[in-house]
């Protein structure tokens, strides 16, 4: 654990007596459902159903690495197989084999999936039409190459099914009770001797953000999420509470038209992120609660690379590259921006005044309308901001910098980019993917086709007689949560 994904206050006192029997957690809406194939996307409730049922395959930090599969091999780009773990069982005893894993994924992917219809989850698994058992192992046919699969399957619940065809448990905690619209409550399957595990997490529903905060400061609760603004700095100062940051996948950055000068020359995109100082303006911005990125990839995507580091300011070296582009005396544009993004245009305007630039701020009422002047090809330069669910690179880079992106707003063409993304994506090894990835980032950074922002925090309160890091694209990993003695 780095200081880059958490910011702890100092713990205060141990404590006083043993352990608390009950993990409290206080969540702002009840879950939908306790089956996986009832839902599609909700917080609170995919957080539940990643503890009482095991994905095939989980992160460490920039990889995806084994969990109830130990791998993942495409025999083609349509056919990937997976290997389960060896002695795996539900809550009720069951053998987790290939074909019931398969029965599973097909109440997902099939047509009558549930009750003759469709389920609601089919469109988490994209391309992915059936599975089936071949010699023993579990194979997933895809209508179409997915690169993203390895990703997706991260995040996918997996549950076996009852005579009945109701889902049972698979993973570290089992339903103890719900009660709907107040709380659920999971209890550990397997007995553990270990003093500072927890062994039981109740989910307690409640809707305000401020309530929610007062209960962690107050002791009352030990994990808080969704918190109102300015709960980083009553954490810190907090004796019981303590803040525990992520960022989220979530990139803010200034989007240029490639097609119209000056920013079709790379010396001038260049100076643009040296002429910005970045730590300076995020201080300003939220101090503690924001980090500068070297690409368009936040720090929780699979496949980042952490040695590709964000531009150094040198407002020196920006007016020399200014001057080598043709502009010694700098040049003039207008930045677009929405009314929520004002505060960081003037910020910007203010420090690419002094390398010569002269920013003038057009300010509008809505993304939707300034878009629109934008795929009209009216506009110069605008700040804008691109999220990432999936967590993979390719979900994040290719719709905004590919020359076919469905996202390049500002007609950036680069062909060698695209055909390093046509490659990586070509390949069938999914960690092999990732390096190339890595290559990937460190072109982009020297391109310089944006330029480069930050990312915001998710901010959790935890109690301080915890150890927990909730971790990127980690569904706040509560089942490895540790009381601190």
């Amino acid at each position: 654990m780095t200081a880059l994904f958490c910011l702890f206050v100092a713990f205060g006192s141990v404590f006083a007596s043993a352990a608390p029997d009950t993990l409290i957690v206080v969540t702002p809406s009840d879950i939908i459902t306790l089956d996986p194939a009832r839902y599609t996307t909700h917080l609170p409730t995919e957080i539940v159903q990643r503890l009482i049922y095991a994905p095939l395959f989980d992160r460490d930090e920039a990889t995806f690495v084994a969990a109830a599969a130990t791998s993942l091999t495409a025999r083609d780009p349509l056919t990937w197989v997976v290997d389960l773990a060896p002695g795996l069982t539900t809550h009720q005893g069951q053998s987790i084999t290939p074909s019931r894993v398969a029965q599973y994924i097909n109440r997902l992917t099939s047509e009558t999936g549930i009750g003759g219809y469709p389920a609601p989850a089919r469109d988490r698994l994209g391309p992915v039409e059936r599975a089936s058992v071949v010699d023993g192992k579990l194979v997933l046919h895809l209508s179409r190459p997915w690169p993203s699969l390895p990703a997706r399957l991260m995040a996918e619940p997996v549950a076996i099914l009852d005579s009945q065809g109701q889902p049972i448990g698979t993973g570290p905690f089992r339903v103890e009770r719900w009660d709907r619209g107040n709380r659920v409550v999971l209890e550990r399957v397997d007995d553990t001797s270990d003093q500072g595990m927890i062994r039981r997490i109740q989910f307690e529903v409640v809707p305000s953000a401020d309530e929610r905060l007062r209960r962690v400061l107050n002791g009352e609760a030990h994990i808080a999420f969704e918190l109102p603004p300015g709960a980083f700095w009553r954490l810190r100062a907090s004796r019981q509470a303590k803040p525990v940051v992520v960022p989220q996948s979530r990139v803010h950055f200034m989007e240029f038209a490639h097609t119209k000068p000056p920013f079709d020359d790379q010396k001038v995109r260049q100076a643009l992120n040296m002429a910005v100082n970045t730590p300076a303006l995020l201080r300003q911005l939220a101090q503690g609660e924001t980090e500068a990125v070297a690409t368009a990839l936040s720090p929780v995507t699979l496949g980042f690379a952490s040695d590709v580091l964000p531009y150094r300011y040198d407002p020196e070296r920006a007016r020399q590259l200014l001057a080598e582009a043709g502009y010694p005396q700098g040049f003039a544009f207008e930045l677009d921006v929405t009314r929520v993004k004002e505060r960081v245009g003037r910020m910007y305007q203010a420090m690419l005044s002094e390398v010569g630039i002269d920013v003038s701020l057009r300010v509008w009422d809505t993304w939707q309308a300034l878009r629109e002047q934008i795929l009209l090809g009216r506009r110069h330069a605008w700040l804008a901001e691109w999220g990432n669910s999936s967590l993979d690179p390719g979900t994040a880079i290719r719709p905004k910098l590919h020359s076919k992106g469905e996202a390049n707003y500002g007609g950036y063409d680069n062909p060698v980019l695209d055909a390093m993304l046509d490659e990586a994506d070509a390949i069938l090894d999914p960690i092999e993917r990732l390096e190339q990835y890595k290559l990937i980032q460190s072109y982009i950074r020297d391109d310089a086709p944006m330029l480069f922002g930050y990312v915001e925090y998710d901010v959790f309160g935890a109690s301080v007689h915890l150890d927990w890091w909730p971790g990127p694209g980690r569904w706040l990993a509560l089942d490895e949560a540790r009381w601190i003695e």
